[in-house]
């Protein structure tokens, strides 16, 4: 197997998908062309883009802008040479972190070189669930309102105990963490600034240049998200609301992989390896304890042990969920655990969320000085992803 390396990344800024979404008027192709030429900028192969050998591309809700093969089709609107094949991966919230490993892969096998990879999700323009058809026969096989993930997370909350209590203060926790970051300019290096055109609450046109999150709310506190209302289910057992919950958001983030002999040819810094990589599945109804199955797994693999590793990314789907697998793993009062947030602050762009969490490891981990670092989520019809990353840079 070749070594292969994550030499850059990027992302945009994180929009909160609706109609006052910044991202109303970008479409999902163009957001990915954007972020691909930023990333090879960032590597100076403006003039070597023909030494790109594929685009492994993450979306799910693949349709409208989304749809098309994106991966290729966002290729070709970033302008890279024909040559440069692209794919699309849909493994639902881990699809952008997915493509990446799917490059490693490829290139540690020998087949590749250099490839892109990464992720984007436009909740906007194609919301959750649009398009889905789902098969009437599902409740023979499990629980058919799985398909719902906040009734998944009721279904955590419920089963393990966690209470409203501890999920508002969780979630205040996160936009705490992801205010102090942006107000602290954390985020600056890993955001691409785009100059998008928005439509005023007085119907004017207006130009915004988007290089922060849109979701994060400053200030918020558990007594004011405990006077919210559940959002799924509505008995009197129900503690999941919007607040406690992850947003629905619109982004694309890349990184560029290369393998060690391409990185000595053309100059290129290897920064993050991946050790390994594992994928679990779990009771769909039940979807968010997927960390909790995959980071075990992960660790027995590489023969590590949960003392070793300096920082941990564990995307907040749900308070709920996120609260379970992190009491599960012990690792709740860990120093580094979502240091700059997670998905209930900065969002859940779908698609894009790992790419993300991947793009945020190689800003983060140089500044607190950690070697290895977790990245994991829960995805969607009941699975769980975890990375190994180590910083070689």
């Amino acid at each position: 197997m070749k070594d292969v390396y994550l030499v850059e990344s990027v992302r945009t800024g994180i929009a909160k998908a609706g109609n006052k979404s910044w991202f109303m008027n970008l479409r999902a192709d163009d957001m990915s062309a954007l972020v691909m030429n930023e990333v090879i900028r960032r590597a100076g192969l403006e003039e070597r883009k023909d030494q790109i050998d594929d685009i492994i591309w993450g979306g799910t809700a693949l349709m409208k802008d989304m749809g098309a093969n994106i991966g290729r089709y966002a290729g070709i609107m970033a302008g890279l040479p024909y040559s440069v094949s692209g794919c699309t991966v849909d493994r639902f919230c881990a699809s952008g972190v997915q493509s990446i490993a799917y490059a490693i892969a490829s290139i540690g096998m020998g087949w590749m070189d250099m490839i892109v990879a990464g992720g984007v999700q436009h909740m906007t323009h194609i919301p959750m669930g649009t398009g889905s058809e789902h098969n009437p026969r599902l409740g023979e096989f499990c629980d058919p309102k799985m398909i719902f993930m906040g009734y998944t997370a009721e279904m955590v909350a419920r089963k393990y105990e966690i209470s409203r209590e501890k999920q508002d203060r969780f979630a205040a926790e996160s936009h705490a963490k992801a205010d102090e970051a942006t107000r602290r300019g954390m985020f600056k290096d890993e955001i691409l600034p785009i100059t998008v055109e928005i439509l005023t609450e007085e119907g004017q046109r207006k130009k915004i240049v988007v290089a922060c999150d849109q979701g994060i709310r400053p200030g918020t506190t558990a007594e004011e998200l405990a006077k919210l209302k559940p959002a799924f289910m509505q008995d009197e057992r129900a503690t999941v609301t919007a607040g406690n919950s992850s947003q629905i958001n619109d982004a694309a983030a890349c990184v560029l992989v290369a393998s060690k002999e391409k990185c000595k040819e053309l100059g290129l810094r290897p920064k993050m390896r991946l050790v390994d990589y594992v994928v679990v599945g779990v009771d769909p109804a039940y979807m968010g304890i997927g960390p909790a199955v995959a980071i075990p797994k992960l660790l027995k693999k590489t023969g590590m042990g949960k003392e070793e590793i300096g920082l941990w990314e564990i995307n907040e789907a749900f308070a709920s969920q996120a609260l379970y697998c992190v009491e599960t793993l012990g690792i709740e009062n860990h120093p580094f655990l979502n240091p700059r947030g997670s998905g209930i602050s900065l969002g859940h762009p779908l698609g894009c969320t790992g790419a993300r969490i991947a793009t945020t490891l190689m800003h983060e981990m140089p500044y607190y000085g950690i070697k290895y670092a977790v990245e994991s989520m829960c995805v969607g019809h009941g699975q769980g992803v975890a990375a190994l990353w180590e910083w070689v840079g």
